[in-house]
């Protein structure tokens, strides 16, 4: 009994002393711990740049209204510069001044002697415009406008004035400014512009005056080697790690991606066409959301590759569209692609693109320029006046650049961008033949 007691007592201190042993080891044990790489944080694919409202909103075309002559301006150089200034201007007190002018006000206040008109191509929002410009107002109306109207007045009666018309609607909206920045207009602006371009109209031509420089003018023509960027760079910025596959005629690309969204490739009009089906609705677009989301949807990507301006919306069916301009004018093609355009959509009360198109390649260097003397405004008019046609709907006029697409010996594709006169009726833009404006006089640089 003594040697089994004993047994116990040997076997309660070696289980103490494990216990102690193992305690011990357990609080000074130090892991040997591997320092784990963060993974590195991959990018966003970005196209080209980013831009903001006032880069891509913005008139196309400026003119004067004096005593006895209009003159006027589509150089963006000049526009550029009048626009700073106007930008620094404090516009206040907007209110509506016109609910539905008809044909004829409309033409008193585009046409009449002392006041600058600034030509939009598409109807600008209010609160876009605020963002461009200095608007003191707090609640300004979701309305738009294509036509900015600048009342200059005289020195003894300045008048300080804009109007901000939608010839569409016949909608008139009244804003004061300064004594003081009307005078300072005056003289920047308006004295020079005497020197401008003489422009002209004429009466049969258009439901509200249309005008064109009288005399002709010089334009250059280039030749551009063609450079792209791959399908594949446009679908990884745009969409969720997508895959790949030909396309059913073997030669183009499209991807998908888990979202559902599809994204092909059209090589024949350089373009891609991205959509995301389940973003598709009938709802109508608030137009400033509709310019806002379409800005920031191509700045996410940096979309914007060369010069594109705000050409107009359909908010009723949420479609925006965003023109290429080159030096300065509209490009149009019948083959490639020459704008970005943008459906917008909703999925699960996300808003996002529904619709995508746009144009792949990039202007690379040029190869060769020539000098084009264009034909006159008296005969561009006078073409028009031929046309069998309502005469009435022809909107609009003005020298473009037509784009076409070649191969040189060494079969290096090439863009060529020749100016032409375009006229703009029922909402589409078509070019004039040299023939019926009376040809056109070349010459190489």
């Amino acid at each position: 009994m003594k040697y089994l007691e004993h047994v116990k007592s040997v076997a309660l201190f070696v289980l103490i002393f494990l216990s102690l042993a193992l305690t011990f080891t357990i609080w000074t044990f130090t892991p040997s711990l591997q320092e784990i790489e963060t993974p590195t944080q991959v990018d966003d694919v970005s196209i080209g740049d980013k831009r903001n409202a006032d880069e891509v909103v913005r008139p196309v075309k400026v003119l004067y209204h004096h005593e006895d002559e209009v003159t006027g301006t589509f150089s963006q150089t000049e526009i550029e510069a009048m626009l700073d200034t106007i930008q620094q201007w404090e516009i206040s007190d907007v209110q509506l001044f016109e609910e539905e002018a008809g044909t004829d006000v409309l033409k008193q206040y585009l046409q009449e002697p002392g006041r600058t008109v600034l030509y939009y191509p598409g109807a600008v929002p209010f609160p876009v415009f605020d963002v461009i410009m200095d608007i003191s107002d707090n609640n300004l109306p979701e309305s738009t406008f294509n036509r900015v109207v600048v009342e200059w007045g005289t020195e003894e009666n300045p008048d300080p004035v804009i109007y901000f018309i939608n010839t569409g609607s016949g909608r008139i909206y009244e804003a004061q400014v300064s004594d003081a920045e009307l005078i300072e207009f005056r003289g920047d602006y308006v004295q020079p512009s005497e020197g401008y371009n003489r422009y002209v109209t004429n009466p049969d031509i258009g439901t509200l005056p249309v005008y064109v420089p009288e005399n002709p003018i010089e334009k250059t023509g280039f030749d551009y080697l063609l450079d792209e960027t791959s399908a594949s760079t446009f679908a990884d910025a745009i969409m969720d790690s997508p895959t790949s596959q030909f396309a059913g005629d073997l030669q183009s690309e499209e991807f998908t991606d888990e979202s559902g969204a599809i994204m092909r490739e059209l090589d024949g009009q350089k373009s891609i066409n991205y959509v995301q089906p389940k973003a598709e609705t009938s709802d109508p677009a608030i137009p400033s959301d509709l310019l806002f989301n379409s800005i920031n949807f191509v700045n996410e990507h940096g979309g914007w590759t060369d010069q594109y301006v705000y050409f107009g919306m359909k908010s009723v069916n949420q479609q925006i569209s965003y023109q290429l301009f080159f030096d300065g004018s509209p490009v149009f093609s019948n083959t490639t692609a020459v704008s970005l355009d943008i459906e917008w959509g909703i999925d699960n009360g996300v808003e996002q693109a529904f619709r995508y198109s746009r144009p792949t390649y990039l202007l690379d260097s040029v190869v060769e320029t020539r000098t084009i003397e264009m034909a006159s405004g008296e005969a561009v008019l006078e073409a028009l006046s031929r046309l069998d046609m309502d005469l009435s709907t022809i909107e609009a006029v003005t020298i473009g650049y037509e784009l076409t697409r070649s191969e040189d010996d060494q079969l290096i594709e090439l863009i060529t961008f020749q100016p032409a006169w375009y006229y703009k009726a029922n909402g589409k833009w078509t070019r004039l033949s040299d023939e019926s404006v009376g040809g056109v006089k070349l010459g190489l640089e």
